[in-house]
C-alpha cells in the first residue's frame, strides 16, 4: 500500500520553493522548486502522511512567504500555490470533481499512528 505522489501546481507567475513535511521519522521530507505555471511532483512517498507544505514565492520585490498548508496527517496528494492579492500567497489543496482517490486497501490512521 502506498499513497499517490505529492503534486504541487504553481499557478503564479513566479518561481516558488518550499518543503513538504511528512508525519513519520521514517519518511524523508521533500524540498521542491517549481517554475511558474508548472507542476512539481515528488519522486516517492510510500505510506507517508503529509503534515505541511511551505512555500516561498520569489517576486521582483523580494521573497514572500506563503500561508502553508497544514494537516495532522493526510493522504491527499494534489496541491496548488495561489496568489490571493499582490503580496499574499497560499498553499491549498486542489479540490475538484475528481477527488484524490485512496488505494482500495486504504485505512485512515488512528490518532496514535499519526
Amino acid at each position: 500500500m502506498s499513497y499517490p505522489l505529492v503534486e504541487i501546481y504553481n499557478s503564479t507567475n513566479f518561481v516558488v520553493s518550499g518543503k513538504v513535511d511528512y508525519a513519520s521519522i521514517f519518511c524523508s521530507d521533500d524540498n521542491y522548486t517549481v517554475s511558474p505555471l508548472t507542476t512539481w511532483k515528488a519522486g516517492s512517498r510510500g505510506v507517508c502522511l503529509l503534515t505541511k507544505i511551505t512555500a516561498t514565492v520569489k517576486t521582483p520585490n523580494g521573497d514572500i512567504v506563503a500561508t502553508p498548508y497544514e494537516s495532522s496527517g493526510t493522504s491527499y496528494s494534489q496541491f496548488a500555490i495561489i496568489q490571493k492579492s499582490p503580496t499574499v500567497f497560499a498553499v491549498t489543496r486542489i479540490v475538484n470533481m475528481l477527488e484524490d482517490v485512496a488505494p482500495e486497501d486504504h485505512v485512515e490512521p488512528t490518532e496514535q499512528q499519526k
